[in-house]
């Protein structure tokens, strides 16, 4: 049986702060330490695969590794200097970027494939997008080759030698708060970020999935050694992140349209309809995430119930309304 150690505080000032487990395993910390070192690895190793082969599959599995590594140095944040982790997440993120507008092309094509049966009129636009994929295509793959990764390589090895020497400053329990502090305030972040959303701003949403994809990298990483994060919640978790994703792409798809029939002339009507199909499918992927927004509360379990306005039992909004519901109750 692993050793755990009782974890007593989650602050400074020794309270116990919303959301973080009674103890974790005392070699937790040390394990994500070392897994540091192996996602820097498959990091280089799926950048690799992506600058020889250059396939879709191999594009998703980089950008995964990408957001995997970003989430664990975040988790790790209390142990590193501000400006070495800044340094890193930032080359992350450019070259996580590199691949943006191909991606966000190759689902648009999904997309509208989807619906040529219904809409043939949407031929003119799917053979845009076939264009812009052919494009980006070859500006990528371009692109991906000049990827160097020397100056990330040593400041994941300067993290690594930062969180070696504070572990071996700060006792367990210390080093437990300190990771748990990084979670819960991912956690704290992507819930504010949902009370805000409003049902006419799919940029909200987009606001949230941001915050939420982070916080759900981070208890991935934890989940070994947090019992309450089973695979079933896991797999919630991403179908949570799926909802969110869905609208993105079908705001995305919207403005690539408009684009296209600013430039191009189609048939008025055709156009019309063609719109107005991808605005009812956006709404529609609106109602059906709002519906189960407020599952996000579940995610990390004993941060739910432990602030006003909030149910402990139902788990729902309580009789003192927020801003939020307000909102939705005006428009």
């Amino acid at each position: 049986m692993k050793p755990t150690v009782p974890f007593s505080g989650a602050n400074e000032a020794g309270s116990r702060g919303p959301g973080l487990p009674a103890s974790l395993p005392a070699n937790s910390v040390n394990y994500l330490a070392r897994s540091l070192k192996q996602q820097w690895k498959r990091y280089r190793k799926e950048l690799k695969r992506c600058q020889n082969e250059f396939s879709e599959k191999a594009i998703h599995a980089f950008r995964v590794e990408t957001r995997r590594l970003l989430s664990t140095l975040e988790l790790l944040g209390g142990f590193l200097p501000a400006r070495r982790v800044e340094r890193a997440q930032r080359l992350l993120k450019q070259h996580r970027d590199v691949f943006d507008d191909l991606r966000d092309t190759q689902v648009q094509l999904a997309a509208v494939g989807r619906m040529l049966r219904v809409f043939p009129a949407a031929r003119p636009f799917q053979l845009c997008l076939l264009e812009r994929e052919d494009r980006f295509a070859k500006r990528t793959g371009k692109n991906v080759k000049k990827v160097r990764t020397g100056r990330l390589g040593k400041l994941i090895a300067g993290c690594r030698g930062n969180v070696e020497r504070q572990l071996a400053e700060a006792g367990p329990e210390k080093a437990l708060a300190i990771l748990l502090r990084s979670v819960d305030r991912a956690f704290r972040r992507t819930k504010q970020l949902r009370m805000r959303i409003k049902p006419r701003d799919p940029w909200t949403i987009h606001r949230t999935r941001v915050a939420f994809k982070k916080f759900r990298y981070m208890v991935e990483a934890l989940a070994k050694h947090l019992p309450a994060v089973t695979s079933e919640r896991l797999a919630a978790m991403r179908h949570y992140q799926t909802m969110m994703g869905e609208i993105q792409d079908a705001e995305v798809l919207l403005a690539a349209l408009d684009k296209f029939l600013r430039k191009k002339e189609i048939k008025p009507e055709a156009a019309r309809r063609f719109r107005a199909e991808l605005l009812r499918r956006r709404q529609r992927l609106i109602r059906v995430f709002l519906k189960a927004a407020d599952q996000l509360l579940e995610f990390w379990p004993l941060g739910v119930g432990t602030e006003p306005g909030w149910d402990r039992g139902k788990r729902k909004p309580n009789e003192r309304k927020s801003q939020y519901d307000r909102e939705i109750q005006e428009n």
